[in-house]
C-alpha cells in the first residue's frame, strides 16, 4: 500500500470500524460470520481425517441453491415444516456436492483437492445459471430467477415460512442462525474429541 501512496494504518481503521464500529457494524459481523462458521466446521472435518477439502465455497454454493430452492417454493406449509426442511434441504445440498470428490477418490483415485477446486467453479456456473434472465435471443432464463425482476439475475424473496426469526430486528438483522452456528460449533467438537467415530476420524 505504501508503494501505491496509501495509509496503511487508515485502511486497517477503515476495516476495524466497518467490522466493530457501532451496533450496526457489529450486527453486521456477527451475521457474516454465521455461514463461516459453519463452511469452516466442515472444513475441519475434513481436515481431520487427513483430507483437503478446498471445495467448502462450492458446496456452500450448492447448499444454498438447494435451500432456497426450497425456501421460495411450498407456499402454505406452517414454518415448523418449511424452516427445517429449508436448512435440511441446504445441508443435503452441501453434501451431495461433497460427495462428489470423495467418490472419485475411492473409486478413481482423483485427489480431491484438484477436484474440489474444479467442482467450485461448476457449482458457481451452476448458481449462476439458476438465477439467469434469459437473454436477449431467446435463451431460457434460470429455474430459479424472479419472473418480476426484470433484466436482474436474482430469486423471489425466500418466504417468511422458511425465514430464520430475528434475535434483533432491523436495523441490526441478527437471527438465530448464528446460535445454530455456535451449536453446531459445539456438537462436531463433541463428535471428533468426545466420541469412537471421532477417534477413528482423527
Amino acid at each position: 500500500m505504501l508503494i501505491f501512496g496509501d495509509d496503511p494504518v487508515a485502511a486497517y481503521k477503515g476495516l476495524m470500524a466497518g467490522a466493530f464500529g457501532g451496533g450496526r457494524a457489529w450486527a453486521a459481523t456477527i451475521r457474516k460470520m454465521t455461514p463461516l462458521i459453519l463452511t469452516g466446521l466442515s472444513v475441519a472435518v475434513a481436515f481431520k481425517a487427513g483430507l483437503f477439502n478446498i471445495g467448502a465455497s462450492g458446496q456452500f454454493i450448492m447448499g444454498t441453491v438447494a435451500s432456497v430452492a426450497v425456501g421460495i417454493h411450498f407456499a402454505g406449509l406452517p414454518v415448523w415444516v418449511h424452516l427445517p426442511l429449508a436448512l435440511l434441504a441446504g445441508v443435503a445440498g452441501g453434501m451431495l456436492w461433497g460427495a462428489i470428490p470423495g467418490l472419485l477418490k475411492v473409486y478413481t483415485g482423483a485427489h480431491e483437492v484438484i477436484v474440489t477446486i474444479m467442482l467450485n467453479y461448476v457449482a458457481a456456473n451452476f448458481a449462476g445459471w439458476t438465477v439467469y434472465a434469459g437473454g436477449s435471443q431467446g435463451q431460457q432464463p434460470g429455474p430459479l430467477w424472479d419472473r418480476t425482476a426484470g433484466a436482474v439475475s436474482e430469486t423471489p424473496d425466500v418466504l417468511l415460512s422458511a425465514q430464520i426469526p430475528w434475535i434483533f430486528g432491523p436495523p441490526y438483522r441478527v437471527h438465530w442462525g448464528v446460535m445454530l452456528a455456535l451449536l453446531v460449533a459445539v456438537l462436531i467438537w463433541w463428535l471428533i474429541f468426545k466420541t469412537v467415530v471421532g477417534f477413528e476420524i482423527r
